[in-house]
């Protein structure tokens, strides 16, 4: 233990008795800090950080062969067309068969 009011005369002396230049623990320096925030966060400013947050809504456009509705950028699944070019096979279904 440190005696009370007891400063260290030399930097060696101080780190022996685990002390900083000012006569404080080098504990308390080493000690992990938390940021906390100055100020409260506004209403404001929270609903426009949030205003990314919100889900979007699907985006569909009609196919152009079959005007079928589908989404953009996509394989059709019926026909199995990708910009003008057969990509997969066309699923086949059983009430082609009953003929």
């Amino acid at each position: 233990m440190i005696p009370s009011g007891w400063l260290a005369q030399t930097p060696t002396d101080a780190y022996e008795a685990g002390l900083s230049g000012a006569g404080r623990p080098v504990q308390q320096f080493l000690e992990a800090k938390m940021a906390v925030p100055k100020r409260k966060t506004s209403p404001s400013k929270r609903g426009m950080r949030r205003s990314h947050d919100a889900l979007k809504s699907a985006t569909y456009i009609e196919d152009a062969v079959t005007g079928e509705l589908r989404r953009p950028h996509h394989v059709d699944p019926k026909t199995g067309m990708y910009r003008g070019k057969q990509v997969l096979t066309p699923p086949q279904s059983d009430f082609d068969d009953e003929d």
